[in-house]
């Protein structure tokens, strides 16, 4: 039996909607692309304790503590289906009572310091590791903060080139993250104007490589900032709002 509307709310609110299995924090609700006056929903309110014998984590408990909040989570319809696998034996009561109240924890502290909880869900994200790979692929190449006088203005072009390249490739793997889009897209626009500017004429190059620094400089912040990635290294030094 679900719980009833008063409690699913309740727990949809101190949730903001958005999923409790730490792995996951999707959201749960939204509009609907196709017409401005609907809503999708895919958030359900999950039984901790199994409200009769036979559901996941099953005990013997009052009915009133079965159907009350505290016995409630806040799930994507996804994550109550896997939490419900094989009689709940792989997700225990402890570990669901963890996810929520650390999760409500957090939201607390987010509304209190009005703080947006979009960074912290973009950490746990598929596109983290492509966005900490963005980060790699320049902080592996000197060129971004190397001494001119130690740089070959030849080999300037080709590691350029050689980054624009890796982040086309990194551009193509981002899923549903326009935010994380707009960073890499912005980089390889950067990367490009260098290689534009300096084909025939090398002359100014070093001051379209500070340019250059400048920019990445700020795209790094962005990506230290709101998805959490490590910057580290050599190329720490440009880093800057």
């Amino acid at each position: 039996m679900a719980f009833s509307v008063k409690i699913a709310n309740l727990l949809a609110y101190r949730s903001a909607y958005i999923c409790n299995n730490p792995e996951c924090n999707v959201l749960t609700i939204g509009p609907a692309s196709s017409d401005p006056h609907l809503q999708i929903k895919k958030g359900e309110a999950a039984h901790i304790v199994g409200e009769k014998p036979g559901a996941a984590r099953y005990r013997d408990i009052d009915k009133a503590s079965i159907e009350s909040d505290q016995n409630g989570v806040w799930l994507c319809v996804a994550c109550h289906t896997l939490i419900d696998k094989n009689n709940g034996k792989d997700y225990e009561e402890k570990e669901l009572i963890r996810w929520k109240n650390s999760h409500e924890e957090l939201i607390s502290v987010l509304l209190k310091t009005h703080r947006s909880p979009l960074p912290l869900v973009r950490r746990f994200s598929s596109n983290m590791k492509i966005a900490q790979d963005i980060v790699d692929a320049l902080a592996h190449k000197g060129v971004m903060y190397q001494p001119h006088a130690m740089e070959n203005p030849i080999f300037v072009i080709q590691s350029v080139d050689q980054i624009k390249r890796k982040l086309l490739r990194l551009l193509r793997q981002i899923d549903l993250d326009k935010r994380l889009r707009e960073i890499c897209e912005g980089l390889i626009s950067a990367c490009r104007e260098v290689m534009n500017e300096n084909s025939r004429d090398g002359s100014a190059l070093n001051a379209f490589l500070d340019i250059l620094r400048i920019r990445v400089g700020r795209f790094l912040y962005q990506l230290q900032h709101e998805y959490g990635c490590s910057v580290v290294g050599g190329i720490s030094v440009i880093v800057r709002p």
